[in-house]
């Protein structure tokens, strides 16, 4: 078995890559144009990290890790506090200073989820789950990740995937969770 596929290493390679952009968003104000796109393409891969996990992590751990129910609820509950705060982030009215605020505290919220994934859950799943398992699971969340990208460019092949996401009418959000569940793709 390679590794590097199975279903805690996809994710935590997720987590790099939302632990780089935040260090990247740390390094900027909030008034240059840079940090607007980084902080959409944050809330994209918190979003995209979350739809794979809610897909093929967290059913995992509800049928196999004792007390997987109550775990999962919980971690839920902090996707929800996560996306209300990247809902908030998206907006494009406010303040500096607020969004500096907003952001420090996603920082810390963010990190803490990691920290308890990485040291509580993935430990529980490595537990319950053999490494064959972990690796299918793990590529059926990296294929579902490189699907919906991939459904995106078939219909735009023009242009980027982020503009795609970000342009479109709904909150980025709600488009970039469409967009990994398969549902059309708004010119």
């Amino acid at each position: 078995m390679n590794r590097s596929d199975d279903l805690c290493h996809v994710l935590t390679e997720d987590h790099h890559e939302l632990r780089q952009l935040l260090i990247e968003l740390n390094h900027l104000s909030a008034s240059e144009p840079l940090w607007r796109s980084l902080a959409d393409l944050l809330i994209a891969e918190m979003t995209r990290h979350s739809v794979a996990k809610e897909s093929y992590l967290y059913p995992a751990v509800r049928e196999r890790v004792p007390g997987g129910r109550r775990l999962v609820d919980e971690y839920l509950a902090e996707h929800e506090k996560l996306e209300r705060m990247g809902k908030i982030l998206e907006r494009h009215d406010l303040p500096g200073a607020e969004l500096s605020q907003l952001l420090a505290r996603l920082d810390i919220e963010i990190r803490a989820h990691i920290r308890a994934e990485e040291e509580e859950l993935f430990p529980m799943l490595i537990e319950h789950f053999g490494a064959e398992e972990l690796a299918a699971l793990g590529r059926k969340a990296a294929a579902a990740k490189a699907e919906a990208e991939a459904s995106i460019r078939q219909r735009l092949p023009d242009r980027p995937v982020l503009n795609v996401i970000i342009a479109t009418g709904a909150g980025l959000v709600e488009r970039v969770r469409g967009h990994l569940r398969g549902r059309a793709c708004p010119r």
